[in-house]
């Protein structure tokens, strides 16, 4: 064992990225040295280097003396080499290192949320304010509802009435979102968490063991209004399970699954739903799933692309012609109205229907009947219309573009489905999904994509939105050999620049055969050596001390 002294200069103290720096190094000394490197604070207090949280907890000061100890076989140069690193501004320098860093981070993230799931008992935490940062499986099953609609969530949304300055309430009434008349009797403990002697959030703290109990209101400690009376509210929204004809929608996003909650709410009824949204948001998507959760969902689905047939063979394909009706009408035609009878027709980019036609749409609307083109009998039908469009309608009304009245028969249960950038937290989801999807239409082997390539994907604006990403994914699929997707595969008007292909670190031989480690180290030392000219600068670059490149160029016999 060997130990050393330091001072810790970092100007923003023990940051988490700081300790990512630092446990990346000991897990490099560990794995090239054979050596453990701990660190200890003032108080006395030892904790090894490659412990992430250990290390943040240590909550090192700017200017702060700590002691490196180092266990091994090479603990003096262990210590040097970890000195090099204190010395430094504790920031990657190029971006290798700073994957590595983003891989520990979010490793140790992982393993926070399963230790925070594994916990006995249900546990929420908030910041000072009372927000909603963090909770447990077990709150989420007593709640009943997912921990996405919990967290982000004013304390007093979810349990009104509780105080938050401290104590405990042996009895909190919970009703559950699935069985109306159960209800839960939990006590809970509120603590303060306190950062270097001042509050920085709360913990309240669940006993798991919950009975299933009536109360009458006499026993009720807490003075519950009938508004409150299911126990806990999310954003004043009723919480709900999307129907099973939605899971073929990509997402988790607030935004995606507000407007698909109004669309599961508008499947179970007969209303006109107007889908609004940027090209290529899934528009056809939802309205398939809205017909597929109502009770038409046995009837027919009909598809119409308004702006994808000739105006003067539109009122033909949306109301059927009969025989001589004009030139060239031999036979009696079905209209799309007449085939979705007891159905849903699909309206798409209704906002480029012609005016003349608006106004027979609208006869439609308020009367369902109308008549085939050529004929004089008037036909009933008995269909759902779900109309979508990338326009704004209330401004082509404003400038007289769309009637007004049939704006208002659409415009029911409008719902808006926000464009990619509205919802780039979806975008690892969709990459993942359409990686899947692709592949196997494709017929290739399964394809990932590197955090790098998924970085640029999130940094870009998406005009096309879903159906440009699923395009650029199918693009890349065919184009790169590799099973892993990398940065340079994308198109350059995503990345913004070219970015070169690195060549793999490994050149293997003519038989495709690996050389012995020995091999490999000796090569990286002697063209270290003829690269920098010395020990120390070669010791740098390589991320070892000046004496660990001497012992090692003796031992190869690369210097005498």
């Amino acid at each position: 064992m060997f130990q050393k002294n330091a001072v810790f200069t970092h100007p923003k103290g023990m940051h988490i990225r700081a300790a990512a720096m630092i446990v990346q190094k000991a897990y490099e000394i560990e794995n090239t040295m054979g050596t453990s490197v701990y660190i200890r604070n003032q108080a006395g207090r030892e904790v090894p280097a490659t412990a992430l949280m250990a290390i943040h907890s240590l909550n090192i000061k700017p200017g702060e003396c700590i002691t490196i100890v180092a266990k091994g076989p090479n603990a003096n140069d262990a210590i040097e080499c970890f000195e090099e690193l204190l010395k430094r501004d504790l920031l990657p320098q190029n971006s290798a290192e700073l994957e590595q860093v983003d891989d520990i981070l979010e490793e140790n993230m992982i393993k926070a949320d399963k230790i925070f799931d594994s916990i006995g008992l249900g546990l929420i935490v908030t910041n000072k304010q009372g927000t909603i940062i963090q909770c447990n499986r077990i709150v989420e099953n007593l709640m009943g509802i997912n921990k996405q609609y919990i967290i982000g969530n004013s304390i007093q949304e979810v349990i009104p009435g509780i105080d938050l300055s401290g104590g405990s309430f042996n009895r909190i009434r919970v009703k559950g979102s699935a069985k109306k008349d159960e209800q839960k009797i939990i006590s809970a403990d509120v603590n303060p968490i306190f950062v270097e002697g001042e509050i920085a959030g709360y913990s309240i703290i669940f006993n798991k063991h919950a009975s299933q109990m009536g109360l009458p209101l006499s026993e009720q400690l807490l003075d519950y209004s009938q508004k409150n009376e299911l126990g806990f509210k999310i954003s004043q929204k009723e919480t709900f399970k999307l129907d099973e004809a939605f899971s073929n929608i990509i997402g988790r996003s607030e935004k995606l699954l507000a407007a698909l909650g109004i669309a599961a709410k508008a499947a179970k009824t007969s209303s006109t739903v107007l889908l609004q949204g940027e090209s290529g948001t899934g528009k056809e998507l939802v309205a398939e799933a809205i017909h597929r959760a109502s009770s038409r969902c046995k009837g027919p689905f009909i598809k119409v692309n308004c702006p994808g047939i000739p105006a003067n063979l539109m009122e033909s394909e949306l109301f059927g012609h009969e025989r001589g009706a004009f030139t060239g009408a031999i036979y009696q035609k079905i209209g799309k109205f007449e085939l979705a009878n007891g159905g849903t027709i699909f309206l798409d980019e209704i906002g480029e229907l012609d005016k003349n036609l608006q106004a027979k749409l609208l006869r439609v609307l308020q009367e369902r009947e109308f008549e085939r083109v050529g004929g004089n009998q008037v036909l009933k039908t008995d269909v759902r219309i779900i109309a979508a469009t990338h326009r704004n309608l209330r401004e082509m009304v404003s400038k007289g573009d769309f009637r007004e009245d049939l704006y208002y028969r659409l415009n029911v249960v409008p719902v808006m489905l926000p464009s990619l950038r509205e919802r780039k937290d979806d975008i690892p989801l969709l990459v993942e999904h359409f990686l899947e999807k692709l592949c196997k239409k494709l017929g290739l082997k399964n394809k990932i994509m590197s955090k790098r390539a998924i970085g640029y994907l999130y940094n870009y604006d998406w005009p096309g939105n879903v159906r440009e990403l699923e395009n650029i994914i199918e693009r890349v699929i065919n184009l790169t050999d590799s099973e892993v997707i990398d940065a340079w595969d994308l198109p350059q008007y995503i990345t913004g620049k070219i970015i070169e292909k690195k060549q793999p670190l490994i050149n293997l031989n003519m038989d495709g055969e690996l050389a012995t480690f020995d091999d490999y180290e000796k090569a990286i030392i002697k063209v270290a050596l003829k690269k920098y000219k010395s020990f120390n600068a070669a010791g740098k670059a390589l991320g070892i001390t000046h004496k660990t490149v001497a012992a090692k160029a003796r031992r190869y016999g690369i210097i005498e």
